[in-house]
């Protein structure tokens, strides 16, 4: 596809809004100047085929503007949930002494 640019374009929407919007969601326009350059028709482009746009020619119509400049609320934390595994111990007891099984050193002198 060859992309061509159309200055007029820049006329009838706010370049500068989309650029911020598309900077936000990780689009890069290029500086956010107001001027609708081959950086931001890329971006547009993008975006376009991202959200499957069915024509994505960089024209930025009315329905397009508002998805770009739509704020997405960030998705909620999910809430941690304590999970429940099998114990893998043996349920037998352990031997147990009855008889200290620790013996002391006795220092021997010379």
């Amino acid at each position: 596809m060859t992309m061509t640019l159309d200055y007029k374009r820049a006329d009838r929407v706010p370049t500068v809004h989309i650029q911020e919007a598309l900077t936000r969601k990780g689009y890069i326009p290029g500086p956010v100047d107001g001027r609708f350059g081959m950086q931001t028709l890329r971006a547009v482009v993008q975006f376009s085929n991202d959200s499957g746009t069915s024509n994505p020619n960089g024209v930025v119509d009315q329905a397009l503007y508002d998805q770009i400049v739509a704020v997405t609320p960030p998705a909620p934390e999910p809430t941690p949930t304590r999970q429940t595994t099998p114990s893998t111990k043996s349920k037998t007891k352990k031997p147990t002494t009855s008889s200290n099984t620790r013996t002391a050193k006795r220092g021997t002198t010379k």
